[in-house]
């Protein structure tokens, strides 16, 4: 494990890899000190000059590697080491005594899987790419493990890796080369339509429906031109009308929905979906994905073979913990998510890996479970007229409700000024009197407390409430009236589109005397105090979700 670092660098890394290899008489304070200095050059160089030392013919060198390898070396290096043990100018001998270091980081090549690639190189690889393709084609799960490693490659290694899948003449690539057309490198897209193509039809049923919708939706023109071209060679390769069938294959979803749930709409826009479908064997698949309203999806996870019971386990333990979500029709879930996917495309903000390879299970709908989707993701918005502006004269209201108590104003910073000025002024008024002169002037003391309020509250509407606020507020009460309709909760709809209406930039309201933005900077100035510590604890609105929902029990 990487070590502390202990006072100012002294020896050279060159200097003390010499002084390992050369002595046996150095005691344990001096050898800890060399290991702080190597641990704070690891990534600088030292640790490919340790590397170097197995290179050598010298026993002394390569037993001072290992020592230090294990010492040092942690799951960032383990690829480099696996690499190394592949590489074939390295004698075997070196490679042999890699093996409880690889052992230690996890690696599937330690003991029996060196002595295996050195018996046979040819043979070991092909079986360790075999096994990957293994656990490619038994779910989506194995296939996210590893594009997760793939995506964080160097473009290079990641395109040595798409062009093996090509030549592996194994439909389970498809598998793989297909969520990566959806890569932000247009260097790796152009390698997997490039994989795609030499598959030829072993993979054409899978790649045929993946190359329409990469034309359908890439701005690339280069790119689009690619996949048409490969989608024509495909075509002309198969079968009379093998196009159709597999497009119509693919308009066929693959398993029938269980269940669906989702969240309110945060103070930060965001919100939770969780999806689930069921298996022929009755277990389940469940994918849960995390949108935010200025960015699009932040997050995918997704879990296979799961015990209907865990789920209903799930949604009671992130209930417990503060998650609430509330069972909505599937298709409306579902068009929550096509839309983050669609704001990800207009922000160009990259896409998690696992949504590349759930999204045929998510996207895909009968044309059935389509016209059945009688909730949209945003309502309307609704013209104004004097009924609309007398109901959202009463938007304080919508803080009564437990949806809208984290709808406070962001970023927290350009609040603090207003917070401080009203808390440090209500402090002067609590010291200012004694026990007598606080009970003959609360009631003045109260009033002034409120005038400030209230001045304070024009001041920072004034000042941070701009029409590109009111445009993202104006959405997300739109967005947040359609969750409730989903979830069947007419009653506080109406009052959400009204507060929407008179909130959108050009309403004939002045903002000073809507109710909603008010009440909104009301609370969030009052209860400044307690943002500060929440975010002096390193709470953050917009990072990813804290756990794996989909998480099996340990």
């Amino acid at each position: 494990m990487p070590r502390g670092r202990k006072g100012p660098p002294q020896e050279s890394v060159d200097s003390i890899l010499l002084a390992i290899s050369r002595r046996d008489d150095i005691d344990a304070d001096t050898l800890s000190h060399y290991f702080d200095r190597l641990d704070e050059e690891w990534t600088e160089g030292a640790f490919e000059k340790v590397l170097h030392l197995l290179r050598t013919n010298d026993p002394s060198a390569h037993a001072a590697t290992i020592l230090i390898l294990a010492e040092l070396a942690t799951d960032r290096d383990l690829e480099t080491l696996e690499d190394f043990v592949t590489d074939p100018t390295v004698s075997d001998v070196a490679k042999l005594s890699l093996s409880p270091v690889l052992k230690e980081l996890g690696s599937e090549m330690a003991d029996d899987g060196i002595i295996e690639y050195l018996n046979d190189p040819a043979g070991a690889m092909h079986a360790m790419q075999t096994r990957l393709l293994e656990l490619v084609g038994q779910s989506e799960m194995g296939a996210e493990s590893v594009l997760e490693d793939v995506a964080a490659m160097p473009v290079e290694r990641r395109l040595a890796f798409v062009y093996w899948l090509g030549g592996s003449n194994d439909p389970r690539a498809a598998n793989l080369l297909i969520p990566l057309l959806e890569n932000p490198s247009s260097k790796v897209v152009a390698g997997a339509l490039e994989a795609l193509e030499q598959l030829g039809q072993i993979a054409a049923t899978q790649a045929i429906p993946a190359l329409n919708h990469l034309i359908a939706t890439t701005s690339n023109r280069t790119l689009k031109q690619n996949a048409r071209a490969v989608l024509g060679r495909l075509t002309m390769l198969s079968a009379l009308g093998a196009e159709d069938a597999a497009m119509a294959e693919a308009r066929e979803a693959p398993l029938p929905p269980y269940k669906a749930r989702v969240s309110f709409i945060d103070g930060s826009g965001t919100q939770l979906i969780m999806l689930s479908w069921q298996r022929p064997d009755g277990l389940l698949k469940g994918v849960n994905v995390l949108f935010q309203d200025q960015w699009g999806i932040k997050d995918c996870y997704g879990l296979d073979e799961m015990e209907v019971q865990r789920w209903e386990d799930l949604i009671t333990d992130l209930q417990e913990q503060g998650f609430m979500s509330f069972q909505t029709p599937f298709a409306y879930a579902r068009t929550l998510v096509i839309d983050a996917r669609a704001l990800n495309r207009r922000t160009r903000r990259k896409l998690p890996v696992a949504y590349s390879i759930w999204r045929p299970l998510i996207e895909t709908a009968k044309p059935e479970e389509q016209e059945a989707s009688t909730f949209p993701a945003i309502l309307e918005p609704q013209p104004l007229d004097d009924q609309v502006i007398a109901l959202a004269q009463h938007g304080a209201d919508l803080y009564h409700l437990s949806e809208f108590t984290s709808w406070l104003y962001q970023p927290t910073s350009a609040i603090d000024p207003y917070t401080t000025r009203y808390w440090s002024t209500c402090t002067v008024f609590e010291a200012s009197s004694g026990k007598r002169g606080r009970a003959k002037k609360g009631k003045q003391k109260e009033q002034n407390q409120q005038k400030l309020l209230e001045d304070l509250i024009s001041e920072a509407m004034g000042n941070l409430l701009n029409d590109k606020w009111r445009a993202l507020y104006e959405t997300r009460l739109r967005r947040q009236a359609a969750f409730f309709l989903a979830t069947g909760r007419e009653q506080e709809v109406a009052l959400m589109r009204a507060v929407a209406a008179v909130l959108q930039p050009g309403s004939s309201v002045a903002l000073q005397e809507q109710a909603f933005p008010r009440a909104l900077m009301r609370i969030s100035i009052e209860n400044g105090p307690l943002r500060m510590m929440i975010e002096a604890l390193g709470s953050s609105d917009l990072s990813p979700l804290p756990f794996d929902i989909f998480k099996p029990d340990e």
